[in-house]
């Protein structure tokens, strides 16, 4: 058995990307052990089942730990009514969410204090973003980083843009440098290069590249 998804098609057309349910499985439940999650959590997921985040970061992650789950399309305007009648425990969101999120009136005033961990990813999260929520009373602001080919969570960072570099997953993470100066690497996942650059000396994710003929790495593999 396996699931097959499109990537996201953020640096280049998408393409199909499969996965045997045990390796979905695994990661799902690293996020169950990463997260803490229990029967007594509970999970409001606003991704579609078509993306990587539905199964390995909200979906699955509740249903292998038991945790209350309750899922909705998002909805910038009904998002904080929704959220008032759920009070989740857990949830994630990612900076275009917010963007659309600040254009209502109700999120301005939205108390979020009953959020212990709130997973952030998808684009690079600014300090922005992080002291938005943190101003809510977010207890956790998780910064993961993967991606549809290798599902998150490979790289966490705690409250801050910047990531603990060494993996939490049982994926071979290492960085090849592209330049001496000012310490850019290229992120290189189970001997396979992600297109993605970090800043070793910061820790912080730098921008994505693409490759000399307009494509990138996900066209390749």
């Amino acid at each position: 058995m396996s699931l097959t998804l499109y990537t996201s098609g953020s640096t280049d057309k998408p393409k199909l990307v499969t996965h045997s349910w045990d390796y979905i499985n695994r990661c799902a439940q690293n996020s169950v052990t990463e997260v803490g999650l229990t029967k007594d959590d509970i999970v409001l997921d606003v991704f579609p089942a078509n993306t990587i985040a539905h199964y390995t970061v909200t979906g699955l992650p509740a249903f292998l730990s038991g945790a209350q789950y309750v899922c909705s399309n998002f909805n910038a305007y009904t998002y904080p009514t929704l959220f008032n009648r759920v009070k989740p425990t857990y949830i994630s969101l990612i900076p275009r969410h917010l963007e659309l999120l600040n254009k209502t009136k109700d999120f301005k005033d939205l108390d979020m204090s009953c959020v212990r961990y709130m997973v952030a990813g998808s684009s690079k999260i600014t300090q922005e973003f992080i002291d938005t929520f943190k101003s809510k009373g977010v207890q956790t602001i998780a910064n993961w980083y993967g991606m549809t080919e290798y599902p998150p969570p490979i790289l966490i960072g705690y409250n801050s843009t910047k990531f603990n570099l060494h993996p939490v997953s049982g994926d071979h993470v290492m960085y090849h440098p592209i330049s001496a100066t000012n310490k850019l690497a290229e992120c290189i996942i189970n001997g396979k290069s992600t297109g993605d650059i970090f800043n070793t000396s910061t820790q912080e994710f730098s921008h994505r590249r693409k490759e000399a003929n307009g494509k990138t790495w996900k066209t390749n593999i």
